[in-house]
């Protein structure tokens, strides 16, 4: 998770950063820094939230560890 702008000049928002990129699920790539205490009350991008909620409900992967047997 990432705190950064909802849209450019929009609300402070937390982001769900992908796997392995610079990139949010949104797709929005954060650059600016952003105030601690600003973040603690900040919301969450639903845009975001929404795609991880499909990553979470999805399949894994076959190669990933969670699909093999222990």
């Amino acid at each position: 998770m990432c705190a950064g702008v909802e849209k450019p000049g929009g609300a402070l928002v937390w982001h769900v950063m992908a796997k392995n990129t610079a990139r949010t699920l949104c797709g929005q790539r954060l650059g600016q820094r952003v105030d601690g205490a600003s973040a603690q009350r900040a919301g969450h991008c639903s845009t975001c939230m929404a795609r991880f909620g499909k990553l979470m409900a999805a399949p894994p992967a076959v190669s990933s560890p969670a699909a093999t047997d222990r």
